[in-house]
């Protein structure tokens, strides 16, 4: 049925871009990388590997209220996917809205990410979409979105996606709304069993589950002040998540603007893969006690081309520590320079420290002391 879906609407943007007039201009746009990555073993080996990708975009001018989107990237070597098949296209969008009176109607391949500016987001429609400022694959759904604007800062959003490994449909439902300065938000989501065949590990079955979050965002003076509860039913358990954050900026100078961003989170453990998304996944173990973390980000602006941030995480429990340090310059012809890395730090077995642990596909493995990435990235 998703590939089906994923034909006709191909086949509709193809339509619309051929019924174009000759004054209607269609452009491409995307973004070409290249990153070697280097990972320090537990025992100081390093390993490398270089990565490509190239992402592309169709832009489309709109017919009336409607408008078609076509992303994909490519990947070069190929990703593995959970059934570890080679994936090197990923269909990132391929979706039609249209703005009818009263309602925002989206069908297809399209982003859904419920944020709303937190470093992990405990009560997004896919957890961990977006993860400490970076978006996963679990961002881009097959779904049907509908929208229902009440004025500039309420509206309803109902959403219906179909996700991979699943015959049931994931469905979900968010309000929000602007009460004296505050924006709050309220949703709730139902995920039905996932059974997928993984190799190495064998027959993984997630079963069905139902999450309800509540969200705030405002200012106290000049901090920032946002905040989440979370709630979570599995297999007849139920936990809950706490998550409390502010931000602050400050100018050094007349165009140095320095931010700072701090939060605590609370989360059982068994969940915490989920909210760390794809890059973190694999930390830590089953277990349904509850874990402390502490989050923040720096960022300075060296000048108008380059910045550094850091973003450390720590465990509250065990006191072992991640950190995410990053560089970023513009070298100009649309070039940007990226170093960024992970640090691992704690004693054995603690959160971040050195320990075994199982990831997705493959064998055991140890976590490393450490991982360095650097990548070219050029805009189009």
């Amino acid at each position: 049925m998703q590939k089906i879906l994923k034909v006709c609407l191909l086949l509709l943007v193809l339509i619309l871009l051929f019924s174009l007039p000759l004054s209607a201009q269609a452009d491409i746009g995307g973004e070409l990388k290249t990153t070697l990555i280097g990972t320090v073993g537990e025992d100081g080996e390093i390993s490398t590997d270089l990565q490509e990708s190239l992402d592309l975009e169709l832009f489309l001018p709109e017919f009336g209220n409607t408008e078609a989107k076509f992303q994909l990237e490519l990947f070069n070597p190929p990703l593995k996917d959970l059934t570890g098949d080679d994936q090197r296209i990923s269909v990132k969008k391929l979706y039609l809205r249209h703005r009818f009176t009263n309602l925002n109607l989206t069908l297809g391949r399209q982003p859904i990410s419920w944020s709303f500016g937190s470093l992990l987001n405990p009560v997004d429609f896919t957890l961990g979409a977006v993860a400490m400022g970076e978006e996963t694959s679990g961002k881009y759904v097959d779904a049907v979105e509908g929208y229902i604007p009440f004025n500039w800062n309420s509206g309803l959003a109902l959403v219906a996606a179909y996700p991979e490994h699943s015959d049931e449909i994931k469905w979900g439902v968010r309000g929000r709304a602007g009460i004296r300065g505050y924006d709050l938000t309220m949703n709730f989501v139902r995920e039905p069993e996932i059974t997928v065949e993984i190799p190495g590990v064998g027959m993984f079955t997630n079963p069905p589950a139902k999450r309800a979050g509540l969200t705030f965002k405002g200012d106290l003076g000049p901090i920032g002040a946002y905040g989440a509860v979370g709630y979570y039913r599995r297999n007849n358990q139920e936990s809950y998540v706490y998550l409390l954050g502010g931000d602050y900026s400050y100018y050094s100078g007349f165009d140095k603007k320095i931010t700072f961003q701090l939060e605590y989170l609370s989360v059982n453990r068994d969940n915490l893969n989920n909210i760390l998304g794809m890059n973190l996944t694999g930390l830590t173990s089953g277990g349904d006690d509850t874990l402390n973390l502490l989050l923040g980000n720096v960022s300075y602006p060296i000048n108008d081309f380059s910045s550094v941030s850091l973003l450390p995480v720590i465990s509250l429990d065990d006191g072992s520590l991640l950190l995410n340090p990053t560089y970023q310059n513009l070298l100009g012809n649309n070039l940007t320079l990226t170093v960024s890395g992970v640090v691992y730090y704690g004693d054995e077995d603690t959160l971040f420290g050195p320990k075994e642990i199982t990831p997705v596909q493959g064998l055991p493995q140890k976590v490393p002391k450490g991982v360095l990435e650097v990548g070219f990235s050029y805009s189009f």
